[in-house]
């Protein structure tokens, strides 16, 4: 699925719990608990307030003098997970790597008369048995949806570096934005925008050498 053309229209993913894991795509190369750990990432040296679904009580903060509710972050669906194989058709044995996405957080604030939202996504690229160390580009695709016509107000390509050394299957990367800047409306943005994030397979894919 390419994620900077399905953003309007799109069908919801699931919801990711901050500091949580998240739901893989079915068949995902998961099942040895490969995926697990995301846990132990330490967002708060990124993020002053950091959530993705929480309860009314507990999904707003202070800034400016105001009482803002973050709007809520989702992993768009079938953008979770990204496999590429070293043959065709496609099979357990010939997959080369899979990226899958884990926590996925974010935090609001003021800035003048905009809304500022900082996102961070966490997630892991798994080799398989085709696949040989390297180094890699996950493309993550992130965008700020207006709720009212699910239009696109921001949307931003970011290529994530990881490299598996030799040894090793796995690694983790990590992406934490800039502030993205969207028109303020009212301090429940949750009703005016939603953030959606996803690996963007129609983006340049992981290059180094080895794969």
């Amino acid at each position: 699925m390419r994620l900077g053309t399905n953003i309007r229209g799109a069908m919801l993913g699931v919801a990711v719990a901050a500091l949580g894991v998240s739901a893989f795509a079915e068949g995902a190369f998961a099942a040895g608990g490969l995926l697990d750990g995301f846990s132990s990432f330490n967002w708060g040296e990124f993020f002053t307030y950091h959530g993705s679904k929480e309860k009314a009580e507990g999904n707003s903060r202070q800034s400016g003098g105001r009482h803002l509710f973050c709007p809520e972050i989702i992993i768009l669906d079938g953008t979770a997970a990204a496999q590429t194989y070293a043959g065709s058709p496609p099979t357990n044995m010939n997959l080369r790597y899979q990226y899958s996405l884990g926590d996925v957080v974010r935090e609001c604030a003021l800035q003048g008369d905009q809304l500022a939202l900082k996102i961070g996504v966490a997630g892991k690229v798994l080799l398989g048995p085709a696949g040989a160390p390297a180094s890699f580009s996950v493309p993550l695709r992130v965008a700020i949806i207006n709720t009212k016509d699910n239009d696109p107000i921001v949307t931003k390509l970011y290529h994530v570096a990881a490299t598996i050394p030799q040894g090793e299957a796995v690694t983790e990367f990590t992406l934490v934005t800039e502030p993205l800047l969207v028109p303020f409306i009212q301090d429940h943005t949750e009703d005016d925008y939603t953030i959606k994030v996803g690996i963007d397979e129609g983006a340049q894919k992981a290059a180094g050498k080895g794969k």
